[in-house]
């Protein structure tokens, strides 16, 4: 599956937005600077607009992005912690 991934980049924050053919979303990443993983985002809002079929795609999609940036992404999933995606 097609997922294009572009940003907007901040020195505190970096806005993910993502498109496939048939649906779009976007996600705020804060800086955090000294953590592990540096990028912190929530899982429910990046996948917001993607259904189930999608969601690996997309994931998959921003991990590729985010090391070609050399930006270490995570994900913050309510009651499951953290989930780093590069």
């Amino acid at each position: 599956m097609n997922v294009d991934v572009e940003a907007d980049r901040h020195d505190d924050h970096v806005i993910v937005h993502w498109s496939t053919p048939r649906s779009s979303g976007s996600c705020r990443f804060d800086h955090l600077p000294g953590t592990h993983p540096e990028w912190l985002g929530a899982g429910d809002e990046l996948l917001e607009g993607a259904d189930r079929r999608e969601e690996r795609a997309v994931l998959g999609a921003i991990a590729a992005w985010a090391a070609g940036e050399q930006l270490e992404l995570g994900l913050w999933h309510d009651d499951q912690g953290i989930e780093l995606l590069v």
